[in-house]
This record gives C-alpha cells, structure tokens and sequence, in this order.
C-alpha cells in the first residue's frame, strides 16, 4: 500500500509541472529561442525564451547570473539579454536585426542592399554564467575579521583628527591639491574606472555553451501568433541544447570527448625540394582550444588562470617556446594562429629524428603555484594521433595537417 501510494503521488506530481520539462528529455543545459522573418519590414526578429538546466555553480564559486547574446552571422550585429539569476531563467526580450543595408559610396551618395534569408545565414546563440566574487567555501571569520579592520580604521581617523596639531597652511595646501587633482583627473578616473569594471566583468564571465540556428526558409514554416503582416512566418519555438563552439574544419565532428580537453593544431612543414636548403621549417601552429563543461568546473576548482605552453625539444633542451596570456577556466577559446606557433628548422632528411613539440596546458594561483592539468607531445617517435600528424606532415611539405588533438 506504501508503495502504491509513492507512486501515485510522483505521477500526480510530474502530471502538474510546467511544459518545459515535459519537452526536456534529457537534464543538459538548453537555451529556447524563436525567429519571425518580416519580408515587408526586411527584419529578422529572434525572441530568448529562456533557459533551462544550468548549472548553478563552476568549482567552487557559485554563478551570480546568466547572460544570452545573440549574433547574426555573417554581420557585425549583436545583443545581449539581461541578467537572470535564476537555473532556469526566462528572459522572453526580442531583437531586431535588419536585413536593409545601406553603404556609402563616393560623392555623398549611398546604396541600400537587402539581404536574403538563406541557408548560408545563421543565428548564434551563446550562453554565459557570471560568477560571484566570493566562492562556496568562504568563510563567515574571514568577514568578521574585516568589519573588525574597517572600524579600526575609522576609530584610528577619529582619534588622529582630535590629537592633531598641525599647521593650518598644510590642511590648505592638501585641500587645494586635491581640488586641482579631482579637476584635472575627473575624466581619466571615469575612463579608468570604466575600463576596470568591464575588465572585471569579462574576468567573470564563462561560456556554458551555444548553438547556431540555420537561417533556412524551410524552417520558417509557423504563423507567428501576432503576426504584423501577412507574409511574415516563424520558426516557432526552439529549444536547442548548448554546446562547446566547434571550429568547423573536416573531421572535428568525429573527435571524441576528453576529460581534460583537447586543441585544434596544424603541422606544416615548409621545406622546399632542395636538401641541402637551410629555410625549411617544420611549423606548428595552435587554433582552438576546447574542453566540456565538465571539465571547466574541474579547473574551475583549481582556482588559478589557465595558460597554454608550446616548446620545441631538440636532444633533450627547449630550443623555442610559446605561451599564451592566462585565461580565465571556459568551453572554449580561440587562437590566431600566425601568433599562436613554434618551429623547428627542418634543412635535411633526417634532422628532425631528436625533435618533438611539447605542448602543456597549465594552471596557475595566486600564490604562484602551477598545476599541469594536461599534456602531450608530437614527435616521429610517439604513437596514436600524435605521431600520425607528425607523418602526415612529412610526407605532404606545404600542406596543413589539421587535428584535434587530446591531452593525456
């Protein structure tokens, strides 16, 4: 009897929660979003929905709010949501990009353009947590202990202004100054400080994920429900899981998933048909680095920046080196790849059998600790993948030889 009734209770229950758990067949983050093409107005209107699945926390620091931005590509067109603060939020705010463009030509006179909806044309939609200052483990003694500063501070200001016998021409020479200084430095404090909040902001950030919308016309098969004109149709309401932005190139969509993460590399060896030529390179060159959302809470939980290392070995010492600037935990981050490269000279057969790439993802604190959360190297005597790229590149000179590759 116990048991039966357990199990009219969770039916009941589950009968009476809200339709977007009745669409949800699995618990991974998922953004919803509807588009409404206006051909009359030339206008692609996308509404956020909401969100739904979010993770509440990454490591140790709990996530203040979350941010959608929505990007038409190709354009240079954004927006961004509110914040929610909320695991499942719903933001229902809608974005007008248009699809009449008009650019200058010469002598004062302009052309308008208007664009087409079409396959090659899409929505990005991108999710980000903003994290709090302080994390999960913070302790209630350490805020006790700055109260308790901050009244000594102003208990030692009070006493100091009672007990202080100075000169009056000083206290007038501190006032002016400070008057001339809040003058001359008033724009450059608002910049300054201006530039340090978006700064702090950034550094809070993390990407939980996005996905792209093809702007198809077979996927606008709905009448939208308020519809302004005739003609305008809709893709009714979406709900797309989040995923880590991918790069793209042939083949990454058969990459498998890793703990520690993986990155998006190319090999080239620039080598001409002379042997005996001294300019031949062998080059490696960095793009994307990607990880799941798993594996930032991981290195969330380091808590340091992150930074990549490249380095060429030859017989045993590090002849050349990259490393990135520090980077905050994410899903992924992009590279350029003509800054993001080490090489190693390649003038003959048989120069490059002591010479292998080394690549090390690294997490560094505050205190200056360092922890290696991943690596591997390329080389002509390393196997699986790593050593396959290193062949590949050898036997095709000037041809890039793009992988993704795991860290162990």
């Amino acid at each position: 009897m116990a048991l039966a009734r357990i199990r009219s209770f969770i039916d009941n229950g589950l009968k009476t929660v809200s339709t977007p758990l009745d669409r949800t067949v699995n618990l991974e983050p998922e953004v919803g979003v509807r588009i409404v093409h206006s051909p009359n107005e030339k206008t692609l209107c996308v509404t956020v929905i909401g969100a739904r699945h979010l993770p509440q926390n990454f490591g140790f620091t709990r996530v203040n709010s979350y941010v959608v931005k929505v990007k038409l590509i190709p354009s240079k067109e954004k927006f961004e949501t509110t914040s929610k603060n909320e695991s499942w939020p719903q933001w229902n705010e809608e974005f007008t990009f248009s699809l009449r463009k008009e650019t200058k030509i010469k002598f004062g006179k302009s052309k308008v353009v208007e664009e087409e909806i079409n396959g090659s044309r899409f929505i990005v939609v991108t999710l980000y947590a903003i994290l709090e200052d302080k994390p999960l483990i913070a302790t209630e003694k350490k805020e006790a202990d700055k109260e308790k500063n901050a009244s000594s501070a102003k208990d030692g200001k009070k006493t100091g202004k009672k007990g202080q016998g100075g000169s009056s021409n000083d206290s007038q020479d501190t006032t002016k100054n400070k008057i001339l200084g809040q003058l001359f430095s008033k724009g450059q404090d608002k910049h300054s400080e201006s530039q340090a909040s978006e700064r702090k902001i950034f550094d809070k950030r993390r990407t939980v994920g996005a996905t792209t919308i093809s702007l198809d016309p077979r996927n606008f098969t709905i009448k939208p429900a308020k519809a302004k004109h005739a003609s305008d149709v809709s893709t009714g309401d979406l709900w797309r899981p989040l995923r880590p932005i991918s790069s793209g190139i042939s083949g990454a969509e058969e990459r498998k998933e890793n703990k520690k993460g993986q990155l998006e590399l190319s090999l080239c060896s620039e080598k001409t048909d002379k042997k005996d030529d001294t300019s031949g390179l062998l080059v490696l060159s960095l793009h994307r680095l990607r990880c799941s959302l798993q594996t930032m809470h991981e290195h969330e939980a380091l808590k340091g920046q992150m930074y990549l290392k490249m380095s060429v070995i030859e017989s045993g010492r590090i002849t050349q080196f990259w490393k990135s600037d520090r980077f905050g935990p994410c899903v992924s981050m992009k590279f350029a790849p003509d800054m993001a490269r080490v090489s190693a000279e390649n003038p003959y057969e048989g120069a490059l059998k002591d010479v292998s790439f080394v690549i090390k993802y690294v997490s560094k604190n505050k205190m200056g600790k360092k922890t290696t959360v991943g690596h591997f190297a390329i080389g002509p005597d390393v196997g699986g993948p790593y050593g396959e790229q290193w062949k590949q590149a050898l036997a095709k000179p000037g041809q890039q030889i793009t992988k993704w590759q795991a860290f162990e």
